[in-house]
């Protein structure tokens, strides 16, 4: 709103200006009344300058043809704002395009990634698997050579008690 007032005030100015140029180009062509109305005197300069018609007609003139300019102007700028908003959408558009395609390549990166991790998982659990197996192999032939171990012992301390026997048996046979 505050710029629109701007605008309007502008456009006041602007239109006074060219009216001031406009009478003092052509004040030699003016009447006394008329110049004693551009001078200041009499009693209402206004309505004297509003009714006289000589003054209304170039600064009509002078309106109509800044109110084209202005119009055409208006025109332009919409065509231009309009132009740049279907831009703007097609960016914005693209950038949405463009963005949903990253993070679809990013989330592919993603599960190809995630899958090699879950082979790598898989493949690590049946090591684990096959080394549990192999271990729990291993630990049964070690307790079945240490209970083989342990009969030998057993049957070798039988043999060495024989023996002592059997050497003592000797040693009393000779005596």
């Amino acid at each position: 709103m505050a710029a629109e007032i701007d605008f309007l005030r502008e456009q006041n100015r602007r239109l006074n200006e060219d009216f001031r140029r406009y009478r003092m180009e052509n004040f030699s062509k003016y009447s006394s009344v008329q110049k004693a109305v551009c001078q200041g005197e009499g009693d209402d300069t206004f309505e004297n300058l509003v009714f006289d018609q000589s003054f209304l007609a170039p600064l009509i003139t002078e309106y109509d043809k800044h109110l084209g300019e202005l119009n055409g102007q208006l025109k332009y700028y919409q065509k231009q704002v309009g132009e740049m908003k279907l831009q703007l959408e097609n960016v914005i558009k693209e950038n949405e395009r463009s963005e949903l395609s990253r993070q679809k390549l990013h989330t592919q990166e993603l599960l190809s990634q995630l899958e090699m991790a879950n082979e790598k998982v898989a493949e690590n659990e049946k090591l684990i698997l096959e080394h549990q197996e192999k271990a729990n192999r291993l630990q049964r032939r070690l307790s079945q050579a240490e209970e083989r171990a342990a009969s030998a012992s057993q049957q070798l301390s039988v043999i060495t008690v024989q023996r002592r026997k059997a050497a003592s048996l000797m040693n009393l046979e000779n005596i």
